[in-house]
């Protein structure tokens, strides 16, 4: 099972937010700019955008001097941070459950392969929100 490419997306735009800031270049980008030039579909950008904002990463502002804004400095912003609003609610691995075996022992396997992979999943997080989003611009 491999996760959408709306990581990806979402930690390019910020970045790309980020880097127009910088530079005094824009206040707030339009998502249709930031669609663009980021070669993302515009409905998939406007979903990004939207999880974005519902996790406080970007500002959204409506009307013509509208846009979109970061929400707080890059360098607080983590991978897992991106992650989790990208992906709400996903688990890293989706668990086969419906065996018609039954026993201790299948219980127990079952029990160890489901262990293993949220242990899995807890190593990716934890590596995730060591990585703020400027430490992928050096």
């Amino acid at each position: 099972m491999a996760y959408s490419t709306a990581l990806s997306q979402g930690i390019s735009i910020l970045l790309y937010i980020h880097g127009l800031m910088e530079e005094d270049c824009y206040n707030y980008l339009s998502t249709k700019l930031i669609s663009e030039q980021l070669n993302i579909p515009a409905p998939t950008t406007v979903k990004v955008i939207r999880n974005l904002n519902n996790a406080k990463l970007t500002i959204a502002k409506e009307g013509a001097k509208g846009g979109i804004l970061l929400a707080r400095p890059l360098s607080e912003i983590t991978i897992l941070d991106v992650f989790l609003a990208v992906e709400p609610g996903n688990a890293l691995f989706k668990l086969h459950t419906n065996v018609t075996l039954q026993g201790k022992e299948v219980d127990e396997v079952k029990q160890r392969i489901t262990d293993s992979l949220q242990a899995a999943e807890r190593a990716m997080q934890n590596h995730l929100k060591e990585v703020r989003l400027t430490d992928l611009l050096k």
